[in-house]
């Protein structure tokens, strides 16, 4: 059975559509209806119902796609065992959502000279990832995780070969803009936060949970500039961030404060694999990173 012909299998199931699987996938309709239907009578059942709603899998046709997006899984594992050859002008990387990080990644792409550069900044949790580090969609990696599970990301990295440098531990600051009206204490305590608006990280929109937050006024954001807007926008907003530089909170009139009251810790760590021979850009990233960080406090 012909790989990639599952991969394009997959996509159709992706898009729900054939006419739109195969303009993703750069061939011709007609030759994508082919390929499917040499597969279902390949395999002697349907894979899909068509309909004027577009293709859905069959009940055959989704444990059939389960088995081929496990197939495509095991085929990446094996291929992630042999070299990894690099590729001039070439820059993967995952990096967590850090404004320090991503400004410094910036910084750094416009100091190169190289006429071609083919970059790709993958902003991610930790495990994503450790999945594209594996995969081979990323040869190096910034990951940030609570201190309280270094040992289970460690483990994990290591199982797949790769190297992990601690680069920093930390915990969480408020920023919030100069206007602030608590603006001008050096360390704010959480219940001085009460009646203000909280600009939160993440698409995880909360539906339920205690009365007491509940009733708190909380905005959901996975944008960094629309957090900025809303810092900027809502009176009295603030956010909790992983330390920011000078340099950063200027450029949007913002400030950053202590709260002795925040109670996790994170790492932030940097993992490579150890054979693989770095281009002159991935190591100058690398270098970069340890620069950043080199000048950062720890707790």
């Amino acid at each position: 059975m012909n790989t990639v012909h599952l991969q394009y299998i997959i996509e159709i199931e992706r898009t729900r559509s054939i006419s739109q699987a195969a303009e993703n996938l750069f061939i011709g309709q007609p030759n994508l209806s082919r390929i499917l239907h040499e597969m279902e009578k390949s395999v002697g059942f349907a894979i899909f119902e068509r309909s004027s709603k577009g293709a859905r899998p069959t009940e055959r046709g989704a444990v059939f796609l389960q088995h081929a997006k496990s197939i495509l899984r095991e085929l990446e594992q094996i291929d992630a065992l042999g070299p990894r050859n690099p590729v001039p002008n070439r820059l993967r990387v995952c990096i967590p959502r850090s404004a320090a990080i991503f400004d410094a990644t910036a910084v750094y792409l416009a100091q190169l000279e190289q006429q071609s550069l083919d970059a790709v900044i993958r902003e991610c949790h930790a495990r994503k990832a450790l999945e594209l580090l594996q995969g081979g969609e990323a040869e190096l990696g910034v990951i940030r995780f609570r201190a309280e599970y270094r040992d289970y990301f460690e483990e994990q990295s290591r199982s797949r070969g790769l190297s992990v440098q601690i680069l920093s531990r930390y915990r969480y600051q408020l920023v919030m803009h100069k206007s602030h009206p608590l603006a001008q204490n050096q360390s704010i305590s959480r219940s001085e936060l009460t009646a203000f608006p909280e600009i939160v990280h993440g698409d995880n929109f909360r539906i339920a949970g205690k009365s007491e937050e509940l009733q708190r006024r909380r905005i959901y954001s996975v944008d960094r500039m629309s957090q900025v807007a809303l810092l900027e926008k809502i009176p009295g907003s603030y956010m909790w961030s992983s330390p920011m530089p000078l340099n950063t909170l200027e450029r949007w009139n913002l400030i950053q404060r202590r709260c002795g009251e925040y109670p996790t810790a994170y790492h932030d760590a940097l993992l490579y694999y150890p054979h693989y021979m770095m281009t002159e850009i991935e190591s100058g990233f690398v270098q970069m990173v340890q620069r950043l960080y080199a000048g950062q406090k720890t707790i």
